[in-house]
């Protein structure tokens, strides 16, 4: 790997630092290259909605970078960590996203090794493993959602968009 110039952080840089522990070198090369491209590029005051999405986006990075350290037992019994499929998968959900996406969002670590992202404001919420991706919605006392969905970007994100309506 080439040799990379160290800059003042920013929220941004720091979480792709943090990213680039656990990723493939493939993925690690084109976050190189955006962080690199982020370092150039001058920084844009944002209006408030932007600013509350960047915050909540932030936060949900903050947690998932701390969940992803917890080891086996970490809830005091006999909790699996998160698996290293399951961290790759929400990175590469994290290279797509819009910080938008994660407004009303938040994230957990489940006891079986994989991923809660649950809405606030909503009950609504994706668990995400290491192959597929259940979610739920109740909307009026009535539940919607699917079980054992194939784990791609694409059909992650259309599943959050679901539960943000």
């Amino acid at each position: 790997m080439a040799a990379i110039t160290v800059y003042p952080e920013t929220v941004e840089t720091h979480m792709y630092w943090n990213l680039l522990k656990d990723l493939s070198d493939v993925v690690k090369k084109e976050l190189i290259r955006k962080l690199n491209q982020s370092l150039a590029t001058p920084s844009v005051p944002v209006e408030s909605d932007d600013a509350a999405s960047q915050a909540a986006y932030y936060a949900i990075l903050k947690k998932f970078n701390k969940y992803k350290s917890y080891p086996k037992g970490w809830d005091g019994e006999d909790a699996s960590p998160l698996t290293s499929k399951v961290i790759e998968n929400f990175c590469q959900v994290l290279e797509r996203v819009d910080k938008a996406t994660f407004k009303d969002l938040t994230i957990f670590p489940e006891t079986n090794g994989t991923l809660l992202i649950e809405s606030r404001i909503r009950e609504a919420g994706v668990n995400l493993g290491d192959t597929s991706f259940s979610y739920y919605k109740i909307t009026d006392n009535n539940v919607a959602g699917e079980n054992g969905v194939p784990f791609s970007v694409e059909a992650f994100l259309n599943a959050i968009s679901i539960i943000n309506k």
